[in-house]
């Protein structure tokens, strides 16, 4: 878990030794507690944050029952070292292999329905209407022998009104066979599509299944460490889908199209062991192994916003774990991300990846929580303190003074603070005697050499 809001702080590291001077009130006598002298110096200072962060280990893979069935082999062990590929073990599951039966039947099933032109009428009209016109025409000779002027041009007249009509008729049949043409093409064309529409479900519920029944063979997809079991999170993508699933037949086709049942894939009742064992029933999704690949691990942790631009990839940090007390790790910065996190307390930072150099003794676990403690700079040398030295009053911080063999209460300013040493701003100069240890015997004015 990642702690909020780094710490900035500064190392502070002795750039002279010194060696203090130890008064005690008797040579002979038991030993009592002594007040032991040092010298302000000046160190250099390097100014650090530290960031909180977790352990990360390079990739891992969980591996699901894709279908209902019995854990009916378990080739691999807690801990365990596996190689991409290697078989980890098999799910028998009856239900699969029914649905692949069902769903590669009705893919054959299927026919290829190819687009069919529908035959044109328009030669047949045609003939007619040709036919019909030398009807009327011949008809109209034989009226012209008729030897009655008034009674030949009444027939001749009732013969273009007929023929009129009659070609009327063919143009309204030759629209309506355009008409019935072009129906019958839209026709033949959802046709068509319809069952080019069945044989992609059809053939897709197929390969899914045969996806499925694949599948229950349980392989390696990365090489590293076996971890029996799994987070659960299908059971709560289940659970959000159990009312909107469709029903009736397409309920059937859906394990076959996703190449998974949905089922509640959960951890199981409290108090009882949820570790998947050979022979053990299995449901769509459950957790069956883990595979960890901590052939790299690293540390990520966040930086906040007002350090993000002083940090760059190829630095060097110290990590320091909770687990490990006392060891401290090597690690590189090799990637920060360009969009921020909202940081708990305001303001943004930024996710750090680092990576740890080896050899790590002992070697850390993923998860495991600590602080990368990084380097922003060397500056000037400072006056410091051991922080031992200073003490508070009313709010405010003092050193014990020594000037003329007498101790004075000095009130000082500290500033910056370094693993055993206290950076000091204002109070006090460079050379400076000071009481460094056994400050509860000093009272002001008290001789001291």
């Amino acid at each position: 878990m990642i702690r909020p809001t780094p710490a900035r702080r500064a190392v502070l590291g002795l750039t002279a030794a010194a060696l203090p001077l130890s008064l005690t009130a008797g040579a002979v006598r038991e030993p009592e507690p002594s007040i032991v002298l040092d010298d302000v110096r000046r160190v250099d200072v390097s100014d650090t944050i530290d960031v909180p962060a977790q352990v990360n280990a390079r990739n891992a893979a969980t591996l699901r029952a894709p279908a209902s069935g019995v854990l009916a082999d378990l080739a691999v062990e807690p801990g365990q070292l596996v190689e991409a590929g290697d078989i980890l073990g098999v799910i028998a599951s009856p239900i699969a292999q029914q649905r692949l039966a069902r769903a590669c039947t009705a893919a054959s099933r299927v026919k290829n329905i190819k687009k069919i032109d529908p035959a044109s009428l328009d030669d047949l009209i045609d003939d007619r209407r040709d036919a019909g016109n030398e009807q009327y025409n011949a008809a109209r000779d034989n009226a012209k022998l008729i030897p009655f002027p008034q009674l030949r041009q009444q027939t001749i007249d009732q013969i273009n009104e007929q023929q009129n009509t009659f070609n009327d008729t063919i143009d309204d049949l030759e629209d309506f066979t355009d008409d019935v043409d072009d129906n019958l093409e839209k026709i033949d064309e959802i046709l068509v599509g319809l069952n080019a529409v069945t044989r992609l479900l059809t053939q897709s519920a197929c390969d899914a299944a045969r996806t499925t029944v694949a599948g229950l063979t349980l392989r390696a997809p990365i090489s590293g460490t076996v971890q029996l079991g799994g987070p659960e999170s299908n059971s709560v993508i289940a659970s959000l889908l159990a009312d909107r699933l469709p029903q009736g037949p397409l309920a059937t086709l859906l394990p076959g199209l996703t190449g998974i049942d949905i089922g509640t894939g959960g951890a199981g009742d409290p108090g009882v062991d949820a570790t998947p064992q050979q022979g053990d029933p299995v449901t769509a999704g459950k957790a069956v192994v883990t595979i960890v690949d901590m052939s790299e691990l690293s540390v990520v942790g966040q930086i906040d916003e007002t350090d993000v631009l002083s940090v760059k990839p190829g630095d060097q940090a110290d990590v320091s774990l909770e687990a490990t007390p006392g060891t401290r790790y090597h690690a590189t910065v090799t990637s920060i991300d360009v969009l921020p996190t909202a940081a708990a307390r305001g303001g943004v930072s930024y996710r750090t990846v680092f990576t740890l150099h080896g050899p790590l003794d002992p070697a850390p676990l993923p998860g495991m929580t600590g602080t990368a403690r990084l380097p922003l700079g060397d500056t000037a040398a400072a006056l410091s303190v051991p922080a031992v030295a200073l003490f508070e009053e009313a709010g405010k911080t003092f050193i014990w003074l020594v000037r003329a063999g007498k101790a004075v209460k000095q009130l000082v300013e500290a500033g910056a603070v370094g693993n055993d040493r206290r950076e000091i701003l204002q109070g006090l100069a460079e050379g400076d005697r000071i009481v460094v240890a056994g400050l509860e015997q000093v009272t002001e004015g008290m001789t001291v050499e």
